[in-house]
């Protein structure tokens, strides 16, 4: 919206590609990525209960780049 796509588009690929890099099959509800085995559940065996933000890159990317 402030028109730093290139900023947005690297932090996303950090962050959301940082749960990949790990070896996430889903984004989780959490990551930290100074402490990926940080949970809220006390566990990483079940790290994503919030579907909602799993969506959250393919939203962004829909709605500011590709539209």
């Amino acid at each position: 919206m402030i028109g730093e796509k290139d900023l947005a588009l690297k932090e996303m690929e950090s962050y959301w590609g940082g749960m990949l890099d790990e070896g996430a099959d889903t984004f989780w509800e959490l990551y930290n990525p100074k402490n990926p085995n940080e949970s809220p559940y006390g566990g990483t065996i079940v790290n994503s209960y919030c579907h909602a933000w799993s969506c959250g890159p393919t939203y962004f990317l829909r709605k500011y780049f590709y539209n």
